[in-house]
């Protein structure tokens, strides 16, 4: 048995549900299959989530072997995927490696735009690598802030967690490497290159999403784009905000909130949900069709 068998059953593992459930289980076995295929292969991973689409992964890191194995954020891929359309412009702030960018490069085809911010060098070099086989996706090395300049990046401590690392402007844990990187703000980096057409984005910032959001105030008036953001509470209170500013900012441009899970939406509720939510973020321009999207992909509470 070689890695890229390894990973086929890994994936057709992943993707077994109990109704809108994972088996219980099924994640340690998926992390398991994905720590043999990396003695196999000197840690790389190869994989096709997508038809005819190569994706390359560390399969040292936790992360990066669900990605491998087409399991990491499932409802968020799905979600996506019943979302974005051809032509599409798809923003990805705290890319990592990849792996929504990828899929967004699927779909929206090469008519469609993405670009992909990542801040973490190492993990820039594997994304610009994955976007690579798209002509009309971009990857690009910086951090997304309030204001374009220059910030400290504090890498990933934790060799199998490269997920962890964040802007020190939000948390120093004072234990990982140490890096002075380029900021921007969306609004300087959408006047700057022009864009024609934001349609959706993905923010997750490790906290930074408020200062992301406010350097994207202009261009999210113009735009209105679908957002899909991942609210932390706790990440948010270490930056000095909380998740109901980022509510706030949001809701005072008109966005309808949703709660979303696997295949399942819900109001967004600050009794429920403050905590952590991934909330899907939706303008009236773009909502009743969105919803009709997502209700005709299987999503319950879309209707």
């Amino acid at each position: 048995m070689n890695a890229s068998l390894v990973g086929m059953v890994a994936s057709k593992l992943g993707s077994v549900r109990l109704g809108r459930h994972a088996i219980p289980g099924q994640g340690r076995l998926v992390d398991a299959l994905g720590k043999i295929a990396c003695r196999m292969d000197d840690g790389r991973g190869i994989s096709s989530p997508w038809s005819g689409v190569r994706f390359e992964a560390n399969l040292v890191d936790r992360i990066q072997r669900q990605m491998w194995a087409g399991v990491y954020e499932p409802h968020v891929r799905d979600c996506f995927a019943a979302l974005l359309q051809s032509g599409d412009g798809y923003l990805d702030v705290g890319a990592h490696i990849g792996y929504h960018s990828v899929s967004a490069a699927h779909h929206v085809g090469a008519n469609g735009r993405v670009f992909a911010f990542e801040a973490d060098p190492a993990l820039h070099q594997r994304l610009a690598r994955n976007l690579g086989q798209f002509a009309w996706a971009q990857a690009i090395h910086s951090a997304v802030w309030d204001t374009s300049g220059a910030l400290t990046f504090e890498r990933s401590s934790v060799e199998q967690e490269s997920g962890w690392g964040t802007l020190c402007a939000v948390r120093d844990l004072g234990k990982g490497e140490h890096l002075t990187i380029r900021s921007i703000s969306l609004d300087d980096w959408c006047r700057e290159g022009r864009l024609t057409r934001w349609d959706a984005m993905k923010l997750d910032a490790e906290g930074s999403e408020l200062a992301v959001l406010h350097g994207a105030q202009d261009s999210i008036g113009q735009f209105r784009p679908s957002i899909i953001l991942e609210i932390n509470g706790i990440l948010l209170e270490q930056a000095g905000n909380s998740s109901m500013k980022v509510v706030e900012f949001l809701q005072a441009r008109d966005y309808r909130l949703f709660h979303f899970a696997y295949r399942r939406l819900e109001r967004w509720d600050p009794l429920r949900h403050a905590q952590f939510s991934e909330t899907l973020c939706l303008h009236p321009d773009r909502e009743t069709a969105a919803l009709g999207r997502l209700a005709r992909a299987g999503f319950a509470g879309a209707d």
